[in-house]
């Protein structure tokens, strides 16, 4: 599967267009215009005023199409923010101007909770933390066959990077390998030494040959520049073979 869970794109979809739907409830009870209706709204300019109509729904919205770990403790806090607002409600006040809130948002707040509940799980929080399991977010891959050395404080062996993506690499097998390693590989580049810190995080076939998943744990930013020129220079005489 690649493709994004479909609640996450429902529940986004639903708070995006919320300020719409209100606008349209407001048309339907009262009648006027949509001019009418809008400078009616507009007239409301503190930032509580609209945040609370215009802003609060379309965010969360907008924090499910990005799983990130930031993301997930926004989400969770204005999702927590409009849980507060619908509990507390009083009737014919902003931004309802009603006596309860619409069902509209009754339904999209038992869904969003649900989504809470869910997210206590593991196997469902893990993407906002672990981009390895974003199984809709794949980072191409490029063979390269490159020999290659990796260390830690007490041994050095050989190996051979098979290919190489932004994220990690396949290495040919090794008994010096094994799952939770955390080594240091180098490997010569177009004439230029490269050092990357990685983890060995699985072991796996690609077509018939055995090895070891690795991840980049890149600790700083340089290194992360370093590898996206490699990609960039595969990707570019990839695009020229």
């Amino acid at each position: 599967m690649k493709n994004k869970p479909l609640i996450f794109t429902l529940i986004s979809i639903l708070c995006i267009i919320e300020p719409i739907i209100k606008i349209l409830y407001f048309k339907a009870i009262t009648h006027f215009d949509f001019m009418v209706i809008m400078t009616n709204l507009v007239a409301k300019n503190s930032f509580r005023d609209v945040f609370d109509f215009w802003l609060v729904y379309p965010l969360s919205g907008i924090l499910l199409f990005k799983l990130r770990k930031w993301t997930y403790f926004a989400f969770m806090s204005l999702l927590a923010y409009i849980v507060f607002n619908i509990m507390t409600y009083e009737k014919y006040t902003w931004p309802y101007n009603s006596d309860s809130p619409f069902l509209y948002h009754y339904v999209v707040v038992v869904m969003t909770v649900m989504v809470f509940m869910a997210f206590l799980l593991p196997g469902v929080w893990e993407p906002f933390f672990d981009r390895r399991v974003r199984w809709w977010e794949p980072k191409v891959r490029y063979p390269v066959g490159i020999n290659c050395s990796l260390k830690n404080e007490s041994i050095i062996f050989s190996s051979e990077i098979i290919n190489i993506s932004l994220s990690g690499a396949f290495l040919k097998g090794s008994s010096y390998f094994k799952v939770g390693d955390k080594l240091d590989l180098e490997f010569n580049f177009l004439g230029k030494d490269i050092s990357l810190p990685v983890t060995v995080i699985h072991k796996h076939s690609l077509h018939g040959r055995h090895g070891y998943g690795v991840q980049f744990s890149f600790k700083s930013f340089k290194q992360n520049v370093v590898v996206a020129r490699i990609i960039n220079v595969l990707k570019q005489s990839t695009k020229s073979a």
